[in-house]
């Protein structure tokens, strides 16, 4: 993984400052500190998870993929974003289909999914730490009533809870019925849970080797424990949004790309940046876009409109695929790319992109991985869980409450106990 800054509208070294040097090593040590009680059991998650649970988790992937032919993953925010962000960007591997519900209150959404299962043989994973979450709840209830006409009271046998290990709500049905379990770790909030069983049971049964995605985190544990801004690259990045932030200007982030890949991925980075971020009137607000797509709707105010954007370019240098354009006729407009292939135009827009948005002052930086694969998505999942983490602690906000989400959570339990 390597980071450009040629673009970003300042000198790199303006990044390395003794007062960010100073502010760097004192989150640096905030993240490692032994005791994980603030909400960062994720730090060193990739070279001290939980083997056991690891070997459950691919056991319990192997039975799915042997009685199944779908896995019904219920779960909001972080206990969906990021196993769907994995499934997209490295595919499906395996013949069980994965559907996410409890993503939403449409239940024609969801009544569509269950219909599409109905001659289907489906496991559930339910997810969530404190088991009292309503769409999730209501959800499940909707979806039990389902798998008990599909299987009676056998249905408990497809059944899994992801889940705090000792309390709530789900635990203790659970424990009260035999339901199998996997757990969320202690002191890691939902958004920083991709690499735990909340991602990886997903992932497994996808067929996506979780070991390489381990594997690939671990590096980036490695690579990036070091507390030198200099020499950290996820430090760098946290600094470069605190600048364009707070002397730029900037309120908004773009994350853009020309892979279809990536679009999920900049959903996960939506929730990863803006609730950790977004506190006490301060934040960037994070919004992924999809090129050439988004081109050719929100490119003129990129270029042209008030002046608010930073943007971040994901760019893969080996493609999956390609395919050459040719016997292009005499008379057509794109004659000149006859012979090119779709990868080199794909290039050309990047380029061009790149140049005109920098042209129009956006501050740019162009984020570079030589092939998407498992090892690449962990390396770029821890990457920016702990940019991300240092970039809340820049702001001076906690990154692992969510305070607002609380808020609008009490105020609908109100309004449904007291209709």
């Amino acid at each position: 993984m390597e980071l450009n800054f040629d673009y970003c509208g300042f000198k790199k070294s303006e990044l390395f400052t003794k007062d960010y040097q100073k502010k760097i090593k004192e989150i640096h040590l905030k993240l490692h500190q032994a005791d994980h009680s603030a909400g960062t059991t994720w730090v060193d998650w990739p070279v001290n998870y939980n083997k056991g649970e690891l070997i459950l988790t691919q056991k319990l992937a192997n039975q799915i993929k042997e009685n199944s032919d779908a896995l019904l993953v219920v779960g909001i925010g972080g206990s969906y974003l990021g196993a769907k962000a994995g499934i997209d960007m490295l595919a499906k591997r395996s013949k069980v289909e994965i559907v996410f519900a409890g993503t939403n209150l449409d239940f024609s959404d969801l009544n569509g999914k269950l219909e599409s299962l109905r001659d289907k043989d489906v496991t559930v994973n339910v997810i969530s730490k404190s088991g009292t979450t309503i769409e999730i709840l209501a959800t499940l209830n909707i979806i039990e009533r389902f798998m008990k006409n599909k299987y009676k009271m056998a249905y408990k046998s497809r059944m899994i809870f992801t889940t705090d290990k000792n309390k709530g709500y789900l635990r203790e049905r659970a424990n009260a019925e035999g339901i199998q379990t996997l757990t969320v770790p202690d002191n890691m909030g939902g958004r920083y849970s991709v690499l735990s069983a909340v991602g990886l049971l997903p992932f497994a049964v996808a067929g996506i080797s979780v070991k390489k995605i381990l594997e690939g985190a671990g590096k980036a544990f490695e690579d990036l424990f070091e507390e030198s801004i200099e020499l950290n690259p996820a430090y760098q990045y946290a600094v470069y949004r605190h600048y364009a932030y707070k002397r730029m200007y900037k309120k908004i982030e773009i994350y853009s790309s020309f892979s279809t890949k990536f679009n999920s991925f900049g959903f996960w980075l939506q929730q990863l940046f803006c609730e950790s971020e977004g506190k006490e009137g301060k934040g960037l607000f994070v919004t992924p876009l999809a090129y050439t797509t988004d081109l050719h709707s929100v490119g003129q105010f990129i270029q042209q409109g008030t002046p608010i954007l930073t943007e971040t370019f994901f760019e893969v240098k080996k493609p999956l695929r390609d395919s050459t354009i040719s016997n292009v006729p005499l008379g057509s407009p794109i004659k000149f790319l006859d012979g090119k292939t779709i990868n080199d135009v794909c290039e050309a827009a990047f380029d061009g992109t790149v140049k005109a948005h920098a042209d129009a002052r956006v501050p740019i930086v162009i984020l570079s991985i030589d092939e998407i694969n498992e090892f690449n998505f962990g390396y770029l999942v821890y990457f920016f869980e702990l940019a991300c983490a240092t970039s809340a602690y820049l702001l001076e906000v906690n990154p692992f409450d969510q305070p607002g989400v609380e808020q609008y959570k009490t105020y609908m339990k109100e309004n449904l106990k007291n209709s």
